[in-house]
């Protein structure tokens, strides 16, 4: 079982309204941390910062393309037409990881389905288009009592390509090891978890939802259920444990 992260298994709540505010807070850490750096103003800083984040999903929605976090910061301060230090970066890396901690919130269902499946005898792994860095991810799993659950923690800041990208699916499996025709990818996005998925030979899982993301027509998912919790009754279904 190959599960996404955002909008499956946590919600980021606001996300975005919240997320400039979030840059302010990162802006605050950073210039607290390295006071004697060139810093720009606040809001000029949250503006660019904003930006190259909105710029990155783009690339990732246009070309299936990744990138980590030290990407997103580049731009943003080339935005603004500085040239940052190494000191600098690490500051502004770990403003922005500290504004994020304890954002995520698990879906009320995600522990519990989780602990069925690994009962069960399942391998778990996650896969998540992201450009945070893992430990980000891997501090709010842990927080909440998930990331000991999962076999195998996958982001694609660390891959080349995201989702749909059919290499991402081939490198999860890979990892957990289990063939693409015997795994099952559970998220919430019917083009990059759904079809993506079934493009690379996995049956796939939409939890629905009423969040407004691409709905392309002619993406039929192998089930759909309305919560985390319907999925075991559902591999049940399909003749599993």
């Amino acid at each position: 079982m190959i599960f996404d992260l955002g909008g499956t298994l946590v919600d980021w709540p606001a996300w975005d309204d919240d997320a400039p505010r979030r840059w302010g807070l990162a802006y605050d850490y950073a210039a607290a941390a390295l006071p004697g750096a060139a810093w720009p103003e606040r809001e000029p800083y949250v503006r660019a910062m904003h930006a190259a984040e909105l710029a990155h999903w783009a690339h990732v929605n246009a070309e299936h393309w990744s990138g980590p976090p030290t990407g997103v910061l580049h731009d943003g301060f080339a935005r603004l037409g500085l040239h940052i230090t190494e000191a600098e970066l690490l500051a502004a890396l770990d403003g922005y990881a500290r504004a994020v901690d304890g954002w995520a919130q698990p879906f009320p269902d995600a522990r519990d389905v989780l602990v069925c499946l690994r009962e069960r005898g399942y391998k778990l792994g996650l896969l998540s288009n992201t450009w945070w860095a893992a430990e980000w991810h891997n501090a709010d799993l842990a927080a909440h009592g998930l990331a000991g659950l999962l076999d195998e923690l996958v982001y694609t800041s660390d891959l080349p390509h995201s989702k749909p990208h059919p290499f991402v699916f081939a490198e999860v499996c890979r990892r957990v090891g289990v063939p693409a025709a015997a795994c099952v990818m559970v998220g919430d996005r019917l083009l990059d978890d759904i079809a993506g998925a079934q493009a690379a030979g996995l049956r796939a899982v939409w939890r629905e939802n009423t969040s407004p993301f691409p709905r392309p027509t002619g993406i039929t998912p192998t089930a759909t259920i309305a919560s985390l919790s319907a999925l075991p009754a559902l591999l049940q279904q399909w003749g599993g444990a």
